[in-house]
């Protein structure tokens, strides 16, 4: 849990960590310890958490978009004094057990309440933001350090903010549109993501061609997966209104996982004959276009997708795990690389005959002598 406290309690800040020793940021705090840290706070002060899906450590290092110099947290930098822990023990619980009676409030991205903040000293008030569609990570960060600013205005009484993520458990979304870490996904930035412990999959867009009509975008909202037995389950992409339902199978075979049995819509086929990798390692494509029997195209851009199988796998949370080395569609042999080799094999092919021409150069086998005979050559008409 990467944990931001941020103090704004005027003239109270010496009173802070009174009867506790101050605790180095980068090592990890326990309940105990955060118990000690939080316990004196909350008597005199009401404690606001902010409250981020998804957060991590490279989150605080965000640039914004508009200028690689200023930071997503532009307004809560600016905050002072302000304590950051790395690492924290169930924060949220910590707090939880000092106000039984907390109250969850949604933020919107302007930073209006959903409901009126009351100032109570003692009081523990937990702030989430409204879910936010069409924006990558950089533009959200951006959007709720705004938020948090405009909300830490309206509050009079002496309050202690804090920014930290929500607990795994609180985290029903079925889907998520959001930027993933190099560590996690070699595709680029700004995807969707579907996860289950047994199968997670990623991807940037997804569109279909069927016969002559024109190229159709799909937009998937919920993933599904049936067991038939423990190497072979199937996963069920389905659109919101079920217009748009994409159904393959995952089997598990000498040591690789295959896609199989593409469908669109149950009535298109597609073939998916070379699509598989090892369980420890992740499916990845820059452009995957499969063909059915008919021509008709199904097309994923930046996919990248894994079924573990029973790998070692590091889990992000109960949501989410981190995409093995990618396998890449390429194989071995790219373009590229034929290309190569062409132009390599006309270049040996040039210098081959070019070594046999000099080859066949032979010497003269008799040479003009000024102290010796003339050479006469008689010619035949």
């Amino acid at each position: 849990d990467c944990h931001t406290q941020l103090q704004r309690i005027l003239h109270f800040d010496r009173a802070i960590f009174m009867g506790s020793e101050p605790i180095p940021a980068l090592t990890r705090v326990d309940n105990e310890s955060f118990t000690r840290i939080a316990k004196p706070l909350v008597k005199d002060h009401m404690i606001a958490v902010f409250q981020e899906d998804d957060l991590s450590f490279n989150d605080f290092m965000c640039k914004s978009n508009r200028s690689e110099q200023q930071s997503c947290y532009s307004h809560l930098q600016n905050i002072t004094p302000s304590t950051f822990y790395m690492r924290v023990d169930s924060p949220v619980k910590v707090l939880e057990e000092l106000d039984p009676n907390y109250e969850v409030i949604t933020i919107s991205r302007s930073g209006k309440l959903e409901i009126p903040l009351k100032c109570k000293a003692g009081k523990v008030v937990f702030l989430r933001f409204s879910d936010e569609t069409g924006l990558n990570r950089e533009e959200t960060l951006e959007t709720h350090d705004i938020a948090i600013s405009n909300v830490m205005k309206q509050v009079s009484c002496p309050t202690v903010f804090m920014y930290t993520s929500i607990p795994a458990k609180d985290v029903t979304v079925k889907r998520s549109r959001r930027a993933l870490s190099v560590g996690e996904t070699a595709a680029p930035k700004g995807g969707i993501i579907f996860t289950d412990t047994k199968f997670q999959i990623f991807y940037t867009t997804l569109n279909v061609t069927i016969g002559s009509n024109p190229t159709k975008a799909i937009t998937i909202s919920s993933m599904k997966i049936d067991d038939h037995n423990t190497t072979d389950f199937t996963v069920t992409l389905s659109s919101s209104d079920a217009a748009d339902v994409i159904t393959f199978g995952i089997e598990l075979q000498k040591g690789y996982y295959y896609m199989k049995q593409l469908t669109y819509n149950k009535d298109t086929v597609f073939r998916t004959n070379d699509i598989n990798a090892p369980p420890a390692f992740s499916y990845y494509c820059g452009n995957l276009t499969v063909y059915s029997a008919a021509g008709d195209q199904l097309l994923w851009n930046s996919v990248q997708f894994q079924a573990p199988f029973g790998s070692a796998v590091t889990t992000v949370n109960t949501n989410y795990f981190e995409f093995g080395e990618s396998w890449n569609c390429v194989g071995f042999v790219s373009h590229a690389i034929l290309a190569g080799l062409f132009v390599s094999a006309i270049l040996l092919a040039i210098l081959f005959v070019g070594i046999c021409w000099m080859m066949d150069i032979n010497t003269m086998d008799r040479f003009d002598d000024p102290k010796g005979k003339t050479i006469t050559i008689n010619t035949n008409e």
